[in-house]
């Protein structure tokens, strides 16, 4: 077909001669300026990931400025594996005693397989918006849309607990009360300077979040292999202490305590896959983002074991440590010199700032994504990009509504437990789907829908390990005041979802176009 035959197919409006069928700006574009789907020449500046877009049905709208580096930084700072362990190293310590550390590195191998997955849907769907567009692509558009609302809440209620615990930090440091009305203003303070730098660009964002990451992977290693090296020399523990769980019973009755402790690692080892919501900004996507994914849960999972046997086994009192609300400030003032203790400290803040800034980031392609496609309210509005091609609206707005959430300080952890509860309630959709994969209809002749994107053993192990997880973060009765709060999500989430069903799915206007071509 050429193209003024396509041409002829299509209405001025943009509908599809004698059907009706509105389609969407993107569609026409990628359709007229490729007939025959035959990949773009080498005008663009990366050929291959711009015949990607054009696969899926996109056109390039954001700038691809973002290398190797700032991908894996990107996943890097959301798991934020240093601001995780301070946060639950005391509650972990308390639940299982020293012997929880070796949870670590058994959630570490079951995210993994996580992270592997997620690598192979990046490279075959290298497109902002994640699990929306993972799923929608191999599981249908109601689905799709189910899996990008639950990433909303995730990465929202998660902004807005990191804001909120950054800013109950800081306070005290400064000498200021940390009130709930300081709390609020504090947050809403950091909320609008992480926007700020966001609205400067993809390019700015990214530096300032790779700088910060240097520095956390600098400071934090060394300080976890000094306590390392401490603790030997000084014998303050034999390794034998790293199995021991004082006041707690052993045996098989032992599992329950040392379960409930791997609840710890199952928070923070998450958000490896972060780096595919900048896949459209990405150079080379499908190289640099699957290497991101997996380099950042790798990475993670071994610098946060060096901290976790250089703290345990440094502990100088545990007695002391369970009771103290900052245990890993209590091992290094024991260790280092006091002012060591306050950089350190000052690093883990600019670590869960770095976090913050990562988040609001990855929010605002969610939004996006969703809006480019019309799954939203005000789509137009927030699918708008600025002069500096970025989502500013879908960024302002989150922002806002990140710090209206600052109202509820006082269940910061009920919003965290959200977070976690919708990210793997989020992964059990996109791997189930990663397993099913039925092709639309606009897929059927393109060969790589053909092939299995996801091994089906590792497909079914991942899926295994998620139910139990998502068991794990349900079933208790502590947890079940997230599992009410992510319900109500869920009803706002149906009420959006009725308003916006009647609009053309995106499968339908492409089905369309394939029958065209």
């Amino acid at each position: 077909m050429s193209g003024q035959d396509a041409d002829d197919l299509t209405d001025s409006g943009g509908r599809c001669a004698g059907s009706g069928l509105e389609i969407r700006p993107s569609l026409q574009c990628g359709y007229r300026m490729n007939p025959g789907n035959v990949p773009p020449g080498n005008t663009a500046p990366f050929p291959q990931s711009q015949d990607a877009l054009t696969r899926h049905g996109y056109e390039q709208e954001l700038k691809r400025e973002i290398g190797w580096f700032s991908s894996f930084s990107m996943s890097f700072s959301i798991i934020a594996v240093t601001t995780g362990l301070f946060a639950t190293y005391g509650a972990a310590l308390q639940t299982a005693g020293p012997a929880f550390i070796w949870t670590w590195p058994i959630v570490g191998v079951g995210q993994l397989l996580l992270a592997l997955v997620f690598a192979k849907l990046a490279r075959r769907i290298p497109l902002s918006g994640m699990a929306y567009q993972w799923t929608r692509e191999l599981g249908g558009d109601t689905l799709g849309w189910w899996a990008g609302w639950l990433m909303i809440i995730q990465v929202l209620s998660g902004l807005a607990a990191v804001c909120f615990a950054l800013a109950s930090y800081t306070l005290p440091a400064l000498g200021v009360a940390a009130s709930d009305r300081n709390i609020i203003i504090a947050t809403t303070a950091v909320l609008f300077s992480i926007a700020s730098i966001n609205h400067m660009g993809v390019k700015i964002a990214s530096f300032v979040n790779d700088f910060m990451v240097l520095v956390q992977i600098g400071v934090i290693l060394v300080v976890g292999i000094l306590l390392l090296f401490l603790a030997v020399e000084n014998k303050t523990n034999s390794f034998h202490f790293l199995f021991t769980h004082p006041g707690h019973p052993g045996g098989m009755a032992f599992l329950g305590p040392l379960a409930f402790s791997s609840l710890m690692a199952a928070w923070t080892i998450t958000g490896f896959e972060s780096a595919a919501n900048l896949a459209e900004e990405t150079k080379l996507p499908e190289q640099r983002v699957p290497f991101a994914i997996v380099s950042s849960e790798v990475f993670s999972v071994i610098i946060g074991f060096i901290i976790l046997l250089g703290f345990t086994l440094a502990i100088p009192s545990l007695d002391e440590a369970t009771k103290n609300p900052a245990p890993f400030a209590y091992i290094m003032n024991h260790h280092l010199p006091h002012i060591f203790t306050n950089v350190v400290m000052a690093i883990i803040l600019v670590e869960i700032y770095a976090c913050a800034l990562a988040n609001l980031t990855i929010l605002g392609r969610v939004v996006w994504a969703m809006a480019r496609d019309r799954q939203l309210p005000a789509s137009a509005w927030f699918g708008k990009l600025s002069t500096r091609r970025v989502p500013a609206n879908a960024m302002w707005f989150t922002a806002i509504v990140a710090a209206v959430f600052t109202w509820w300080a006082k269940f910061q952890i009920v919003i965290a437990g959200v977070s976690g509860l919708a990210a793997y309630t989020t992964y059990v959709m996109v791997v189930s789907c990663a397993l099913w994969n039925r092709p639309h209809k606009w897929q059927l002749n393109d060969d790589l829908s053909q092939r299995p994107i996801v091994p089906k053993p590792l497909g079914i192990v991942a899926l295994i390990w998620l139910l139990v997880c998502v068991g794990a973060l349900t079933l208790p009765s502590s947890a079940w005041i997230n599992d009410k709060a992510i319900l109500v999500g869920l009803a706002l989430g149906l009420c959006i979802w009725l308003v916006t069903r009647k609009r053309p799915r995106t499968s339908e206007t492409r089905a369309e176009v394939s029958d065209l071509n």
